[in-house]
């Protein structure tokens, strides 16, 4: 009898388990699709093209495992708002300033061996001169796949050559960027700059969203000094996030305008 007992509070410990993992995941989907309304609400429905969506930013459980409410983690919102910056900083590496630097390449992505890889993977960028790059393939058979590659970067207008002599060497003029231009590209970075702030800001807004409930009584459990805590935490971790990326879009707009 005992034995039948332990089994069926056993069956009753794994059911509540199973029940609670049920409403955390219907949790998260209604939490998902609210995040996506909000984003199209608040960028007019446009794509901003980031290399980070809502989904890769999602806020961690917060629930324990078997249903009780939780904190979100401070550590946690700051490594989704990193990721955010991250895949600014990584745009803004095949955006071209007043002097070419390899990095203009990075987003290449050559069709060569029946796939799409990286240039690096392929070939080496020199920058010979401020006019002037060469990738040295590393298998010749494919130079025309890398040059057909960077000619069709977008946005770049760059007419490159393979060099003859079957030297592998893809030849790349690079145009002098004007003023004007220059200009249009400092405005782009701040466009770009201010939809990743409004993802930080997003990341922010759900956590707080959780914290609010707990600062109000509501989260069955979490002390509210607990709650005003990690608010304030969520606070000067989104105020360093924020000061972080000004920082580096001041930087990528300065070398864009210097010559």
């Amino acid at each position: 009898m005992g034995h039948h007992i332990q089994n069926l509070d056993e069956k009753a410990h794994e059911n509540s388990r199973e029940e609670a993992q049920v409403r955390r995941e219907e949790k998260k989907k209604k939490s998902k699709q609210a995040r996506l309304n909000a984003h199209k609400e608040e960028s007019g429905g446009d794509d901003d093209n980031s290399e980070v969506d809502d989904t890769d930013t999602a806020l961690g459980p917060t629930e324990d495992e078997f249903g009780n409410p939780i904190l979100p983690d401070s550590g946690d919102v700051r490594s989704k708002m990193l990721m955010v910056i991250a895949a600014m900083e990584r745009s803004f590496s095949s955006v071209r300033g007043g002097e070419a630097t390899p990095e203009l390449f990075d987003e290449v992505r050559v069709s060569a061996y029946g796939e799409t890889v990286p240039l690096s993977s392929v070939g080496q960028v020199v920058i010979e001169d401020p006019q002037r790059a060469t990738i040295s393939c590393y298998d010749p058979s494919i130079a025309n796949d890398v040059r057909d590659a960077v000619r069709d970067m977008p946005g770049m207008n760059l007419n490159p050559y393979v060099e003859e002599g079957g030297s592998g060497v893809v030849i790349v003029p690079i145009p002098r960027v004007s003023a004007e231009t220059r200009k249009e590209i400092v405005k782009e970075l701040s466009r770009k700059a201010e939809n990743e702030k409004q993802r930080i800001r997003r990341i922010r807004r759900d956590a707080m969203d959780v914290v609010k409930k707990g600062q109000s009584g509501k989260l069955e459990g979490i002390s509210k000094d607990d709650a005003f805590r990690v608010g304030k935490d969520i606070e000067a971790v989104t105020e360093e996030i924020l000061a972080a990326l000004n920082v580096i879009v001041e930087k990528k707009q300065k070398s864009v305008m210097d010559d």
